[in-house]
């Protein structure tokens, strides 16, 4: 009872545990886009989470129990820096079970170890292996076709995606603490990167077609009318290469060659190429 005589209620125990709250979240997702700057060879990127994470357990932890915290997230960290928000975030989550007696450092550390890999493998398909050579060929295909703004495409696109991400898997990650990957899994990043891939052969095919058809404008009427044909070869033949699992990489350099090849053979043959 206080001095005016009000009944006080004891505050109820979820009040009393320990939160880094919305504020503390957004410091940790603007540290996120710094997180690749100080790497090493012994523990990787392990700075770089430490450094994220540590907005959240300041707000958690003081004295010897923050440098033990501290030190927990020192060990050895590497994953794919757009996906390693997801991680933060469940491991911010985590750390507030810790403080409040729920769950354990070992726990803590083997849901890091864990994790990392099949994080890193999914955002090294999606946006190294698929998207980012999406995007390129698109805003070439766009070049080609007189688009002055074709390389913004490349941009806004790229970047809208692994914005949307990061950002996501920051609140995502700390609303649903461990189970923050079932949400991932439902999004279904590899079918979406294995789908990309036929679009970037579609994006080099008409590339090809439309540098072909720079190539062979002249007045002789032998060269008129190929770039369809030539398109169509093209996108033929990368949907074939991917069929066949060749890497993205051996993808864009055969093309590269296939484009000079051609037009190469075809000026040999007929005078395509004004001189």
């Amino acid at each position: 009872m206080s001095a005016n005589g009000a009944v006080l209620t004891p505050a109820s125990p979820a009040a009393l545990e320990p939160r880094v709250g919305r504020i503390t979240l957004l410091r940790v997702l603007w540290r996120s886009f710094f997180f690749q700057s100080a790497c090493n060879y012994e523990r990787m990127q392990n700075v770089g989470f430490a450094f994220c994470i540590l907005p959240a357990l300041t707000r958690l932890y003081q004295g010897e129990d923050l440098k033990r915290a501290m030190a927990r997230h020192l060990e050895f960290f590497n994953s794919h820096p757009y996906m390693t928000d997801a991680l933060l975030g469940a491991t911010v989550r985590m750390e507030e079970d810790l403080a409040a007696g729920r769950t354990t450092e070992d726990r803590i550390l083997s849901f890091k170890a864990t994790m990392m890999g099949p994080m890193a493998a999914i955002g090294d398909s999606f946006f190294w292996a698929s998207l980012k050579p999406f995007a390129a060929a698109l805003a070439v295909a766009g070049v080609f076709s007189d688009v002055p703004w074709a390389p913004l495409v490349f941009l806004a696109l790229y970047n809208m995606f692994h914005l949307i991400l990061r950002v996501y898997g920051l609140f995502a990650g700390y609303r649903m603490g461990e189970r923050v990957f079932e949400k991932l899994y439902q999004i279904d990043l590899v079918q979406f990167s294995d789908r990309s891939h036929y679009f970037a052969g579609v994006c080099i095919g008409v590339s090809g077609g439309l540098l072909v058809d720079r190539a062979t404008r002249s007045e002789a009427a032998l060269g008129q009318n190929l770039e369809a044909v030539l398109l169509i070869a093209l996108v033929l033949i990368m949907f074939q290469l991917l069929k066949r699992k060749i890497t993205m990489i051996w993808l864009l350099y055969g093309f590269t060659l296939l484009c000079l090849v051609m037009i190469l053979g075809l000026n040999s043959f007929f005078p395509l190429i004004e001189r």
